[in-house]
């Protein structure tokens, strides 16, 4: 039987975060990063966890979705579409984005994943620098130059109140459930999905990556920007060995 986990209220809000993680993530990173939200973010921001199988309990000032209850069945059935482990293992985030983009009410929907840190006091001015009043921010990759769509998906906002945002969610939801891979991306990833859907909306599209430092090429544009006082984004072989070093 699916866990279940309490949520709280139906207010909605202005500004809210959204993650995800399973027990193992919330062990080595998840649970930091949620202190680091608790301690540093605007106390009007909330933040949602979709959470598959955590047995921990979370803060009670955090709202919950089971994951299981909510994601499970549309992965099981992209699972069926593909053999590729990472596509499989990336699509669990995919569709707890898709849920959010559908189901949670507010104003402002921040993605965050679950490996993301706060390190200092942020507010929405902050927050707002992020999107500059177009319908997503979110950090390109194509500076980079590689073949098809790409983003750095730790980081994605969006303006559930713009005149195109179903319009998006429509072609993100597409993108995941057509029967394969569309031929504009090279992986069946969910940062691939994303920008490949915002692409067909690019006049509403504020690119992130246009605060990275010149001259530097990584996939983690948001560690190298103005935006690494306030979080980063500590992913990739080194992320085991930097959490457990603290």
């Amino acid at each position: 039987m699916a866990r279940k986990y309490k949520t709280l209220g139906t207010k909605k809000r202005k500004y809210t975060f959204v993650t995800t993680m399973n027990q193992s993530y919330y062990d080595l990173c998840g649970k930091r990063m949620i202190d680091t939200f608790l301690e540093y973010a605007d106390p009007n921001f909330e933040l949602c966890v979709i959470a598959e199988d955590v047995a921990s309990r979370f803060d009670n000032r955090i709202k919950v979705y089971d994951w299981n209850y909510i994601c499970k069945l549309d992965w099981q059935n992209f699972c069926s579409k593909t053999n590729n482990n990472k596509e499989q293992k990336f699509a669990k985030k995919g569709f707890a984005f898709l849920y959010s983009l559908k189901n949670i009410g507010t104003h402002r929907l921040i993605w965050l994943d679950s490996d993301i840190i706060f390190h200092n006091n942020f507010d929405s001015s902050i927050i707002e620098n992020t999107i500059k009043n177009k319908m997503i921010g979110l950090f390109d990759h194509k500076y980079l130059g590689d073949k098809g769509y790409s983003a750095e998906s730790g980081y994605v906002i969006l303006d559930k109140k713009h005149i195109e945002y179903q319009n998006f969610v429509d072609k993100y939801e597409m993108y995941y459930i057509i029967e394969t891979k569309p031929e504009q991306i090279q992986r069946w990833y969910d940062g691939q999905v994303c920008m490949l859907a915002a692409s067909h909306f690019e006049k509403y599209v504020f690119d992130l990556s246009t605060y990275k430092y010149e001259h530097v090429d990584t996939h983690t544009p948001l560690n190298h920007c103005p935006l690494n006082y306030y979080f980063t984004h500590n992913k990739g072989p080194e992320k085991k060995k930097w959490y457990n070093n603290k």
